[in-house]
Parts: structure tokens; sequence; C-alpha cells
């Protein structure tokens, strides 16, 4: 006992304040993850997905009858993995499992990140920046989301290749396992090439650690293809980087000041780098531009900017000049430091619950029970927004749905046809008509919406709620009773 009170007493508080600042960032974002209602069709669709793979001891790869836009069409679900856990533990009534695992994911990317700092030499309060920035980084794209795990790995392949030393072929495995969950994995060879070539720059020549960071890149490279999804996957990724969809859906579009997560996250971090960047070691630098480059592609990428960059920042800063202090007044301001940052983590963390109890969905619940119940043959439906038909897979009574959630799979002339009706071009109307939808789910006076009352006679309004209306065609309705005599 006396040798545990000793430890705790030469226990330092500036050692503990960037665990406490993870602390804080991690309780707020258990909270969201556990307590809020579901904002997006995500977590919907890949409920449904890993129910399927659970059901069937497959992974399906195509859409099925639950589109009448493209059933048929290929489908990689690169995510499949993540589905499959959140659909295992959903059915035996452990819900909250996989969205505590996704706040700890961004966790352990905060560990990752004070843990490179430390390798710098960086003291404490810096340490404790670089956690709070990158947990800012994050409040737009976290989720209960496979996405996350890209943050995480990308922050432990960096930590792995940095250190240079035999644990860099763990990035091996870490990649074949990160492939399973999200097809962010080919950033881990892309980090060791970019690593390697950085080597190359610094020595001069195709040193040994060059050849070994290549040789790992290559061995990652393939490392990808370790997943039921094989050839698939890079292929779905290669599609992915170059489609056009990309532009319909809010994630991928570019990184500007209007985002939050970029002018309080990392805004910051981007300008210490322009301002002492130079200062940095010549691999630091080339990591900067390469990531700096990434971070303007499009804003989901903010949160991997930041923890790849955040110690690469942090440790470019100049230090201040050194002022004596007392050193009893210091340690009891550390203390006091700590403290507030635990007792900041509880007090947010309870308010986020109690906000979180008031919330209101974000799905329109209402409107689709509506329409399942007083539709009289099954509804062909779309949504303006198409994550929210995500919200109609699975369920019982049944509709199909002109595009859900996942997005990605669906073809060119689906997307294109999409965004013809979204968007009020001319034609919208002959989209609607050619596929036959007879339900639209629009936002509460939005375009869309005000494109549909000019039609009141095609078009009706019969159920609304905080975030859609519902517009059927007549004929979809139940035939009214007729009188009892």
């Amino acid at each position: 006992m006396n040798g545990v009170a000793h430890r705790l007493a030469a226990l330092s508080p500036a050692a503990l304040l960037p665990w406490a600042c993870g602390v804080l960032v991690v309780a707020r974002l258990a909270v969201i993850a556990i307590a809020y209602p579901a904002g997006d069709g995500d977590r919907l669709w890949q409920y449904w997905l890993g129910e399927r793979i659970l059901r069937e001891h497959a992974i399906p790869r195509a859409l099925g009858a639950e589109t009448f836009s493209a059933a048929g069409a290929p489908w990689v679900p690169q995510e499949w993995l993540f589905s499959t856990l959140l659909a295992w533990t959903i059915d035996r009534g452990l819900p909250w499992i996989v969205p505590l695992a996704c706040a700890l994911i961004v966790g352990s990317a905060l560990v990752l990140t004070a843990l490179r700092c430390r390798k710098r030499g960086l003291h404490a309060t810096r340490t404790s920046v670089a956690i709070l920035l990158c947990g800012i980084a994050t409040v737009q794209s976290f989720g209960v989301r496979a996405q996350v795990v890209a943050w995480a790995g990308s922050a432990l392949v960096l930590w792995l290749l940095e250190a240079e030393g035999p644990g860099v072929w763990l990035v091996v495995p870490v990649t074949a396992v990160w492939a399973n969950l999200h097809a962010s994995a080919y950033l881990a060879p892309a980090i060791a090439l970019l690593l390697a070539g950085a080597a190359v720059v610094r020595d001069g020549a195709w040193s040994r650690s060059a050849r070994t960071l290549s040789a790992v890149g290559a061995a990652s490279a393939l490392a990808t293809l370790c997943t039921p999804l094989g050839l698939a996957l890079p292929r779905y990724v290669a599609m992915l980087l170059s489609s056009p969809i990309r532009a319909a859906i809010a994630e991928w579009g570019a990184t500007s000041i209007g985002a939050v997560a970029f002018t309080a996250g990392a805004l910051p971090l981007l300008l210490m780098l322009v301002a002492f960047g130079v200062r940095s070691p010549v691999r630091d630098r080339i990591v900067a531009v390469v990531f700096t480059v990434f971070l303007f592609a499009a804003v989901r990428n903010v949160p991997i900017f930041a923890f790849a960059i955040a110690p690469i920042a942090l440790a470019a800063l100049p230090c201040g000049p050194s002022r004596p202090a007392d050193a009893f007044f210091a340690r009891i301001a550390a203390w006091i430091t700590v403290v507030a940052a635990v007792a900041a983590a509880a007090v947010i963390a309870a308010l986020t619950w109690n906000a979180a109890s008031g919330a209101a969905a974000m799905l329109p619940d209402r409107t689709r029970a509506v329409l399942l119940l007083r539709a009289r043959s099954e509804p062909r439906v779309f949504c303006e927004d198409f994550a929210w038909c995500s919200i109609f897979l699975g369920r019982q009574p049944s509709a199909t749905v002109f595009m859900d959630g996942r997005g990605d799979p669906y073809p060119l002339a689906v997307w294109n046809a999409y965004l013809r009706v979204l968007h009020g071009n001319v034609g919208w109307d002959a989209v609607l008509a050619r596929y036959r939808v007879d339900a639209v789910l629009v936002r509460p006076d939005g375009a869309l919406e005000s494109l549909l009352r000019t039609q009141p006679r095609l078009w009706r309004m019969i159920a609304s709620d905080a975030v859609s209306r519902l517009y059927v065609r007549p004929a979809l309705l139940e035939r009214p009773r007729s009188p009892q005599r």
C-alpha cells in the first residue's frame, strides 16, 4: 500500500492532462453514438445487410428487389464485416455495443496521436491541444459508421511506420483486418509508399529504410485482397474515386470554411504548418503537404488529416522562453486543470445525454407508417434524401425504393435521374412517371415539395412529421369503403 501511495504522490498531473482531454472527447462521442436517434439511413441499411449475411451465410453481390430502379446492379458491400457485427449484437439485445465501439475506436486514434506526440518530445500541454483539435475535427463526420475505422487505421499505420523498426510489418495484418471493415484500407499502402518516398528524399539514396517501407507498401496492398470480395474491392475503390455521383453526397463535397470540423479542428493545424512547418524534418514536411492535398479533396477527410498532422503541427511550434516558476503552485495548477478536464467530460456527457433524450428522430418514421398503412398496393417510393429510403429495407408490409442509403452501387443513369428530380430540372415529372413512382418523401417547404404542389391532380399530401412530408398518387390509396346500408 505504501508503494502505491508513493507512486500516486509522485504522479505528474501534466502527464495525465492529455488522457483527461481524451476522456472528454470520447465521453461525448459515446453518448452521441448510444443515445441520439439515428440521423441518417446508414445504420438501417447496414443492419439490414448484416441480417442478410447472418441469415443467408453469404455476402450479396447485387442489388435486389428492394429497389425498382436498379435491381440486379452489381454491389460491393465493402462494410460487410461491420454490418455483420452490428446485426449480430442488435439481435442479441446489445444494440449499444457497436456504437460504443465506434467511440472507443476514435479514442484509440487519440491514444496513437498522443504516442506520436510523445515520440516527438512534446510537452503534455501541446499533446492535449493536439487531442482536442483532433476531437473537434470529428464532430461532423462521427457516427455509428464503418468510416471511423479509417481514422484509427491511418493513425496506427503512421505510428508503426514512423518508428521504422521491425514493427512496420504489423501494417500488413492491420491492413487485412481494415479491408474487411472499410475500403479506406487502401490508405495503408499509400501511407507506406509516401513514407518510402520521404525516406529517399531524406537519405538521398535508395536506403534500407526506403526499401523496407516500399516492401511494406507492396505487401499491404496485397493484404487488401484478403477479403471475401477479392478483386472487386480495388475495382470498387477505383470506380468511387472517379465517379460523378460523389458530387451528390455531402461528405464527398469539397472542404470549405463553412465546415465547423475544418474551421475549428483542421484549420488551426494547417495554420501552424504554414507558419512554422519549415522547421519540421523533411519527412514530416512531405507528409504534411500530401495530407493537406488530401484534406481539400473532400470534407470527410478532415478527421484523417487531423489525426495524421496534429503531432507534426504541434511539434513545429517554436518553444517559448523558459520561466522560473514555483514548483508547488505549478503542480497545483496542473492538478486543477486535470480535475477540470475530467469534470468537464462528466458534465458534457451528462448534458449530451439529457439533450439526446429530448431529441427528435431524424428519419421519417411517421410518414413511413402512414404510407404502409394506407397503401393498397406495394408503394414505389422516391425519397428527396435518398438515405431516408433505407427505412423501408426489410420492413413488413414492404415497399420498394428508387434509391436507398447505400448510394454507391446505383448506376450513373439512376443517379442522373435522381438529381434531375432533386433539382427540379426539365423532365423531373417525366422521371417519376417513367419509373412509376407513386409515393414521394420530401423535406417540408422545400423545392421539390413546391413542384409537387403544382400538380394537385397527380399528387396529394397525406402525412407529415418533423422531417418529411408524404405525397402520393391518389391511385395508391385504399379504396373508400362502401357506405353501410
